[in-house]
């Protein structure tokens, strides 16, 4: 517990971009959405493509992994009552690349469609988090003296282990 809580200190701390903890943040989500298959990977190959932060990127689909195992349910009524549709039911069915990505199963086409509309707004959201971290929290905190000790502790010398 102590590694995961100084790798995000490490990542918030480091000099990498907002955008790219954002994105990879978002990224992230998005792969943990959907069940493991070549759309995951694609989204792999993107976050690897892009400049994300990488650690962040397996952080957050780990994570999100437990949400596709809670909103299970939830996404195959989505995936279900969106499949419905005449339009979208041929389009699935006779695009091979589509079936490729298994978008006719309502599992998938509904991590899908939540992964797009949240797609925009996670990566926007947590770059502003990490902005006001920065900028507003990490000042205040470096000044308390709880913190002053914890640097002194097996969390800070894990902390300079990974520098």
């Amino acid at each position: 517990m102590l590694t995961i809580l100084a790798r995000i200190l490490k990542v918030l701390n480091s000099e990498a971009s907002p955008w790219q903890i954002g994105w990879a943040v978002a990224l992230g989500l998005c792969a943990g959405l959907l069940p493991f298959g070549l759309l995951t990977l694609l989204l792999l190959l993107i976050a690897c493509l892009f400049t994300v932060n990488l650690s962040t990127f397996l952080l957050v689909w780990g994570f999100s992994k437990a949400l596709l195992w809670l909103l299970a349910g939830r996404l195959e009524q989505l995936g279900w009552s969106f499949g419905q549709q005449e339009w979208l039911l041929s389009l699935l069915s006779n695009s091979e690349t589509l079936q490729l990505l298994h978008l006719h199963h309502s599992l998938t086409l509904g991590g899908f469609l939540l992964s797009l509309i949240l797609l925009w707004p996670i990566a926007w959201g947590s770059t502003r988090l990490v902005l006001k971290y920065r900028h507003v929290l990490m000042p205040h905190l470096s000044k308390w003296k709880v913190v002053q000790l914890l640097k002194a502790s097996k969390l800070a010398q894990l902390y300079q282990k990974m520098n």
